[in-house]
């Protein structure tokens, strides 16, 4: 997940770079470069969200393991 995250950056980046060299950023510019965006911040939530509930389920068993060893 993170190389296609680091890939849609690097295209968002380079994107803007070049409509800005050419020109001013446009309504379909803006439309392209906010979705862009928009789709990493929700990708980078469901990822953080995932990990939240992974962690919890590792100190679950944490908790377990150091309640049968007690």
């Amino acid at each position: 997940m993170l190389t296609i995250r680091l890939y849609i950056s690097a295209l968002t980046l380079l994107f803007l770079l070049l409509v800005i060299s050419n020109r001013a950023v446009g309504m379909l510019e803006a439309i392209v470069i906010t979705s862009a965006i928009v789709y990493l911040i929700l990708d980078t939530r469901d990822e953080l969200l995932a990990r939240k509930a992974e962690l919890q389920s590792l100190q679950d068993l944490e908790q377990r393991i150091s309640a049968m060893l007690r």
